[in-house]
């Protein structure tokens, strides 16, 4: 092997799995080829596309298995930099149209990308997500995850990046609103960790609140003027979140269905704060619904909430499912394959088979009264 065939690159990986593919891909192994470990494993090392994120001349990568991948430059030679890096950029993809959770610092490695367009990745990480793609690339995946190689969702290049320059006009109207922000915000929702999702929504609600209020309030020009208005309409201890959010709807920046949310969302983050009080769905919803409103309501120039609703949708429809799913029975077809699991005892196919009992950890009734 060539000694100079290769540079150092930083990889991350984010859920959910699916692969990019350029116009003459084509990828369709089959059940028993995964079971196999048959698939095109070089397929899923190689690169299918670079954007445009700023950083000219260089660019950040994106896989076939929808690994991203920036030079390790002295940049993004840290993980706090690179893991910044990566989510501004798919916080901008989320705006754009294409739905990703955020990477975790656990799901970052380093590797080598070949000047002919192949991927290594060698370590640095110890998260699940970028054990699967390293396990995917060496054909030494698990048969519980080999399955995600059957049919995956796809991305072609083109979609990609119409998505991430769609996102990128966006964002160019809510400057500021971090993406990165945006994307733990949501990424927290679809996982059910609700803390974690409300303090980063609602920093998002204040960012774009405070965007309307110096576009709308401080910098209009008014006649006579009084001296230090703007010095005084900047100080958050007379013009708080709320009393902004109340000003703004008065004056028809918010409609009262909006304005309804984001007092909702209000006082559920002070209830958390100050008193540690229960978080649900229901609740974080008005957040998260708000946010996506008041987004709307800013690219549109204030005449509609709904612009992204597609996006809001695509964030609701990802979350994980309850504890206890609703559904028993499923319908017919909505299972193709399926894997035998082996019997424990307890299990009706166990059979008459010996297995180790221990006394004090057998269950018994309880008397009535206990």
């Amino acid at each position: 092997m060539k000694s100079n065939n290769h540079t150092p690159i930083i990889i991350g990986n984010c859920k959910p799995f699916r692969i990019i593919v350029r116009e003459t891909d084509i990828w369709n192994p089959s059940l028993e080829q995964i079971n196999g470990k048959d698939y095109d494993y070089v397929k899923l090392n190689r690169m299918s596309t670079f954007i445009d994120i700023g950083i000219a001349p260089l660019s950040l990568g994106i896989g076939f298995d929808g690994s991203l991948v920036l030079p390790a430059t002295k940049e993004f030679s840290n993980k706090e930099d690179s893991l910044a890096k990566f989510n501004q950029t798919l916080g901008i993809l989320l705006l754009g149209g294409i739905y990703s959770e955020s990477v975790q610092p656990d799901n970052i490695s380093f590797g080598t990308l070949f000047f002919d367009g192949y991927i290594k990745i060698h370590g640095g990480s110890s998260g699940l997500v970028a054990g699967f793609h390293k396990s995917i690339r060496n054909k030494l995946v698990g048969t519980m995850d080999a399955i995600k190689l059957l049919e995956p969702n796809s991305i072609t290049i083109t979609e990609l990046q119409d998505s991430y320059k769609k996102g990128e006009l966006i964002f160019e109207k809510i400057k500021n609103l971090s993406p990165n922000m945006l994307l733990d915000g949501t990424s927290h929702y679809v996982r059910n960790q609700w803390s974690e999702s409300l303090i980063f929504l609602w920093t998002s609600i204040e960012q774009l609140v405070n965007q309307i209020w110096k576009t709308q309030v401080i910098d209009k020009e008014i006649n006579g003027i009084v001296e230090g208005r703007k010095d005084f309409l900047k100080d958050f201890r007379s013009w708080t979140t709320s009393t902004r959010i109340e000003v703004l709807f008065q004056k028809g920046y918010i409609p009262l269905e909006v304005y309804r949310l984001l007092n909702f969302a209000r006082k559920t983050r002070n209830d958390f704060i100050h008193n540690g009080k229960q978080l649900n769905k229901e609740k974080v919803d008005n957040a998260l619904v708000g946010l996506f409103n008041l987004i709307s309501l800013i690219v549109s120039d204030y005449k509609s909430i709904n612009e992204l609703n597609e996006t809001l949708e695509s964030i609701q429809k990802n979350q994980r499912g309850e504890l206890f799913p609703k559904k028993k029975v499923l319908d017919n077809g909505e299972v193709t394959h399926w894997l035998e699991v082996p019997a424990i005892p307890g299990d009706s196919h166990w059979g008459d088979k010996e297995y180790e009992i221990i006394d004090e950890l057998v269950l018994k009734p309880l008397k009535e009264g206990e």
